[in-house]
């Protein structure tokens, strides 16, 4: 009878085989782990640079925004005081201009002789309340004038609108001319010719000066010009 066999196994080299393969594993996840990790990092570092850059690029575009909205209201700001002022000094001039009473009383006075009596009343009224609004601001005399029809009657209204490209129009409210200038009697000389082609002034001629974006010499010439361009409509 045959005795049983032992069949004996070394687990020594096997379990070190096996504590081999998983540090391996082991080694190769914790590699894998650190990568990724870092990629993370690297993907936020630049996300976090871009997401700076486009709040500095977006931060920049509001603040040039902003000046431009300041300095567009500083323009418009500066357009309506002058239009302001200019309204102002139109009706300081036009009350000037007028010489209340003596030319006011000229003309009634015309109308009178004339056989007119209701005219002459009605300007007589108009003048008075002129009058009244002679220590009121510049425009509310420019308005009015305008609105009455009996003034209207005796006065041509003629503006004189200086231009950006540096040129003058002129116009009585049905025709406008423009002219090139160099000199204060350049400007007086080409507007007196272009005034020509207007119908017949009536008896008082009132010449409104205005400007937008016309240059400082422009207007200076113009100014200067006004005087001279009178003085030749009063000779003529």
């Amino acid at each position: 009878m045959l005795s049983p066999r032992r069949l004996t196994l070394q687990l020594t080299p096997l379990l070190d085989l096996l504590l081999i393969v998983m540090f391996s594993q082991y080694i190769e996840n914790r590699d894998r782990s650190l990568q990724a990790q870092k990629e993370i990092a690297e993907q936020r570092s630049k996300a976090d640079a871009e997401l700076a850059e486009r709040r500095e690029t977006l931060e920049k575009e509001f603040a040039r925004q902003q000046k431009s909205i300041e300095d567009l209201r500083s323009v418009y700001d500066e357009r309506f005081r002058s239009i302001l002022e200019q309204h102002h000094q139109a009706g300081t001039l036009l009350a000037e201009s007028l010489n209340l009473p003596g030319a006011a009383m000229t003309e009634i006075l015309k109308l009178r002789t004339a056989n007119s009596p209701e005219d002459a009343e009605r300007l007589s009224a108009a003048t008075e309340r002129v009058k009244e609004l002679m220590q009121a601001r510049g425009e509310d005399i420019f308005r009015f004038l305008i609105k009455v029809d009996q003034m209207q009657k005796h006065v041509s209204v003629w503006e004189v609108h200086l231009l950006e490209n540096g040129k003058a129009r002129i116009s009585d409210g049905e025709q406008s001319f423009t002219a090139d200038y160099e000199s204060e009697t350049d400007f007086a000389a080409r507007l007196f010719e272009h005034s020509k082609s207007f119908a017949d002034p009536r008896t008082l001629v009132i010449m409104l000066l205005s400007w937008g974006d016309a240059q400082g010499g422009a207007r200076q010439r113009a100014t200067n010009g006004m005087p001279v361009l009178a003085e030749q409509l009063r000779k003529d």
